[in-house]
């Protein structure tokens, strides 16, 4: 069962009211505590990380026990699991008894794989080696430039690389994509005017979950579905699921080569932020060819103003920067200059959720 989605403006809020408690939290304290408590991030994410990779979340699940139990069950190192239990209870991701046993608190709770709100994968990936590595090269970007990535400098590949040198690692990324994506599911899908009927083409949709919930809201609306063939053959068993199986046509595609998807929407969420202007530009042009006069494109992403931080977008904007390839967050005057560019007129601007999404016409 899926907890229900808190409304944009409650989210949005609660974002801000817990900005301002961490501040007056902050001035309690000395800065340089405030400062030495905050580089601790990485160890936290790692810790939180491990939780999910060794099964210590899964194993948990809603009950409590002793780092004993647990590291006979999972065949770990007892202590090197208690001592990193305790660490997660310093991160406020465990709690412990007086008997020794420790349980996940509500803030831990979605590291396991079952809760109805699982960030586990997205956790796990964050912690992951190549993630950690990019931003090894911040200093270095700071210095030379945002190109090529940090985890290019690292790796001497692009994150899509090691994903397919690593296709296990490539499988959990996908799954944190649609961990993050159910964050803000139901206003994507119910608070933009999406067509009644036509058809609806989600470019490099994953394995269908936003395309999905919009066909739920639309049953006299089509989709198509393009993206790796390899990811389509994930996507058949849930849109199956979903009784979608036989209202979106699985196509496979090519953001740098070409798309055959005739459509009256296309949507890209998640795509453009991923690359540089001149690669935006070129997947733009790429879903320009396959677009019939009349046709829309909508791209989602976070809403960045170049001197105006936001509590999410600019934080995403250093991660895109760090894994991929001249990626970064835009506004929408930026987005729509790149669809100029690549052949589309410029049409609205519309804010769900925490998203902007940028039409453009053809």
């Amino acid at each position: 069962m899926r907890l229900p989605e808190p409304p944009t403006v409650v989210l949005k809020a609660a974002l801000r009211a817990r900005r301002r408690l961490l501040d007056a939290v902050d001035r309690g304290v000395p800065a340089e505590v405030a400062l030495i408590d905050l580089s601790w991030g990485l160890q936290r994410t790692a810790v939180a990380g491990a939780l999910v990779t060794s099964g210590l979340a899964d194993a948990l699940g809603e009950r409590r026990r002793t780092p004993a139990e647990l590291a006979a069950e999972l065949g770990l190192d007892p202590d090197v699991t208690r001592r990193v239990l305790g660490a997660a209870e310093v991160a406020r991701l465990l709690e412990w008894d007086g008997d020794g046993q420790a349980r996940l608190t509500r803030t831990g709770a979605p590291l396991r794989r079952d809760h109805p709100a699982s960030v586990a994968s997205w956790m796990a990936t964050q912690a992951s080696p190549p993630v950690i590595r990019a931003y090894e090269n911040l200093h270095v970007q700071l210095r030379e430039g945002a190109e090529p990535s940090g985890i290019r400098r690292a790796t001497d590949g692009s994150l899509w690389d090691y994903y397919t040198a690593h296709p296990d690692d490539g499988a959990r990324f996908g799954e944190a994509m649609r961990e993050l994506t159910r964050i803000d599911l139901a206003a994507l899908a119910g608070g933009y005017p999406w067509p009644e009927e036509g058809v609806l083409c989600d470019v490099a949709g994953g394995i269908g979950t936003l395309l999905a919930a919009i066909l739920e809201r639309r049953p006299r609306l089509r989709g198509v579905l393009v993206d790796d063939p390899g990811v389509l053959g994930e996507a058949e068993g849930f849109l199956r699921s979903r009784g979608m199986a036989d209202r979106i046509e699985r196509r496979a595609g090519d953001l740098f080569g070409e798309i055959d998807a005739s459509a009256d929407v296309y949507v890209m969420k998640w795509i453009l932020h991923d690359w540089s202007d001149r690669t935006c530009r070129e997947i733009l042009a790429c879903v320009r060819a396959t677009a019939p006069a009349g046709a829309k494109v909508v791209a989602i992403d976070q809403h960045l103003e170049p001197h105006r931080p936001s509590a999410v977008a600019s934080i995403a904007d250093v991660h895109m920067m760090a894994v991929c390839e001249g990626g970064r967050e835009r506004n929408p005057q930026q987005v729509q200059a790149l669809m100029r560019d690549a052949g589309w007129s410029p049409g609205g601007v519309h804010h769900v959720g925490l998203h902007m999404l940028v039409e453009g016409l053809a």
